[in-house]
């Protein structure tokens, strides 16, 4: 016989309470949703967004607002004769000399090509001048980027020199260049090949310079360093004539093209006004060229130093700086407006070990003739 099967309730203090989940409940989530409900309906009432409903009457708002149509007070003020008349009508009327009015005076319509050029361009350059602190100094600051102008672009108009003079000055108050006017013209100079501006060292300042031209760009020069900013090309660093495309032509923005050459700058914050802002020294050195123009002719026709050789020896040491080497000429040594032609160069001969190769360029008699017409 099998036993019974007896089921008794268990006391409440023998099984516990189910335990609660783990996160805020149900009613959490609804004073969310709540708190949500009315902050988005606030928001909206407040912004206008939410207009009434059409059966409610059109939306109206009402402002107030004190103004009358004619005002005797007011209309006496504006008619009065002078300052002394209106206050004695309003005595709280504010002293017209405590009113800036050149501050509030209307600026003059901004010229269509002048904004054009701009946002093509990029921004211009800050005006600045820049003062030497001798006479002696600002002389070689006038002197070097004279040259510069003169022999990168004597035979274009006044823009093309202006370019090249923006340039230069940029490249002073950029922290990548020297900060002064010679020491940016004639950069590298004391190096065969490697200059920064190739005539300072291809032997171009050999010759001597033609006064209307340089006395051009002296008035160019005086005028940069006067604080003259020429804004159509902008930021620019770097140029180069438009019969070439260096390598480093794509690592930078292209500005503009002034007469016979293409300006760029650098890319990114490098190239934008808050990097030029570097200080001018003041203090220039010995306008160049540092390298011996004797030896830069040498180095064109294949003789001394390798292009990139260097530097001289006569310039290391201490003096590699103060080179005792003639510069450029100066406008008092210019030559006249008609130039004289250099003397024609007498042919070089070449010698060989061998006599029979020292035949070699003659023609024959019975050769002579070959290739003429006959009559």
């Amino acid at each position: 016989m099998k036993p019974e099967l007896n089921l008794t309730a268990r006391a409440t203090w023998r099984d516990p309470a189910p335990e609660k989940p783990a996160g805020p409940g149900r009613a959490f989530w609804a004073a969310i949703a709540a708190v949500m409900s009315v902050a988005c309906l606030a928001f909206l009432l407040s912004s206008g967004q939410l207009r009434a409903p059409v059966v409610f009457g059109p939306y109206s708002v009402s402002v107030p607002v004190e103004f009358r149509a004619y005002d005797p007070a007011r209309w006496a003020i504006m008619n009065a004769e002078d300052y002394e008349a209106a206050l004695k009508i309003d005595s709280t009327l504010p002293d017209p000399a405590s009113v800036g009015y050149g501050d509030a005076a209307a600026l003059p319509p901004a010229d269509p090509a002048l904004l054009r050029d701009e946002a093509f361009v990029g921004p211009p350059a800050r005006s600045y001048v820049f003062r030497g602190v001798t006479a002696l100094d600002r002389e070689r600051a006038h002197y070097c980027l004279t040259a510069a102008i003169y022999y990168e672009a004597a035979s274009e108009t006044d823009d093309g020199m202006r370019g090249v003079a923006q340039t230069v000055i940029n490249r002073v108050r950029h922290p990548s260049f020297p900060n002064t006017v010679c020491g940016v013209v004639f950069q590298g100079s004391q190096r065969a090949g490697v200059c920064q501006f190739t005539f300072s060292c291809d032997g171009a300042m050999a010759r001597a310079p033609s006064k209307p031209n340089w006395l051009r760009a002296s008035r160019v020069a005086s005028a940069a360093l006067g604080g003259f900013v020429f804004p159509k090309v902008g930021l620019a660093t770097h140029y180069h004539t438009q019969a070439i495309w260096p390598r480093w032509g794509k690592s930078l923005v292209m500005t503009n093209i002034v007469g016979a050459h293409i300006f760029h700058r650098w890319r990114g914050r490098w190239g934008m006004p808050d990097a030029f802002r570097a200080p001018y020294l003041g203090r220039e050195p010995v306008p160049g060229p540092y390298l011996p123009l004797a030896q830069q002719l040498a180095i064109l026709k294949g003789q001394g130093l390798p292009p990139g050789a260097g530097p001289v020896p006569a310039l290391t040491g201490v003096a590699a700086t103060l080179p005792d080497t003639a510069a450029a000429p100066l406008p008092g040594a210019v030559m006249p407006a008609t130039p004289i032609a250099p003397p024609p160069a007498a042919p070089v001969t070449q010698t060989y070990a061998d006599p029979r190769l020292n035949q070699s360029g003659q023609i024959r008699e019975e050769f002579r003739g070959s290739g003429e017409w006959k009559q």
